[in-house]
């Protein structure tokens, strides 16, 4: 039985669901009933349910695609900013062996990454990697900070969107998990596709959005 609707507004300690459901990011089970553990938006997709918090903050989990900003540089390791309360960091020995020297012609305090999470340890140190296709050093493009509830329409809920943005703007879009999306084109597109986003991200609950939004990509 289901406690809630889609996409309805829950409390920490709100009860979702009593079904078969499995548990998603913001959720807890207890005596076979599934709870909110955060406040947020709840969603119920094929056999998992899971609630998106409302503001920024991003709750890190093994796999996700993120992009994160260098904070501080030492010899064993980057401190990561991944916009959450959470700090990532990333081994030196992901580049490379311990006979290399100099890492500050690789990586710079300041540079923006696009990575991924292999760990969270017991006391919540994110452990991020480079090595995976695609993965690295942002050179060009420009980057900007959404939402949770963003993030999940346009790289879960209705992914879709982004192919449709790219294949009529002939840019490059990456939606991160943790509220930050990097689009790189002319400068004109890329403002066009800024003020989509600004648009999903003023109203991510609107009924017909989805129609509206494309509708918008097919005539730009």
């Amino acid at each position: 039985m289901l406690f809630v609707e889609n996409k309805d507004i829950v409390l920490p300690g709100s009860l979702l669901t009593d079904n078969k459901y499995k548990i998603g990011r913001g959720t807890f089970k207890e005596n076979g009933k599934i709870y909110s553990n955060i406040t947020g938006l709840v969603y119920f997709e094929s056999n998992e349910v899971s609630v998106i918090p409302l503001k920024y903050s991003y709750t890190p989990k093994y796999g996700d695609l993120i992009i994160g900003k260098v904070i501080r540089s030492s010899y064993s390791s980057w401190s990561i900013d991944i916009n959450s309360n959470y700090e990532g960091f990333l081994p030196t020995s992901e580049l490379y062996n311990k006979n290399e020297q100099n890492i500050g012609h690789i990586i710079n305090v300041q540079d923006m990454l696009l990575l991924r999470v292999t760990n969270i340890d017991e006391i919540n140190r994110v452990k991020l990697t480079l090595r995976a296709n695609g993965l690295g050093k942002f050179n060009q493009g420009t980057i900007i900070k959404v939402k949770q509830p963003t993030v999940h329409f346009l790289s879960e809920e209705n992914a879709f969107l982004i192919t449709l943005i790219q294949e009529h703007t002939c840019t490059d879009v990456i939606v991160a998990k943790n509220g930050l999306i990097w689009i790189n084109g002319i400068k004109e597109n890329v403002e066009k596709i800024i003020e989509i986003i600004k648009l999903i991200e003023k109203e991510p609950f609107k009924h017909n959005l989805v129609k509206i939004v494309q509708n918008i990509i097919l005539h730009l």
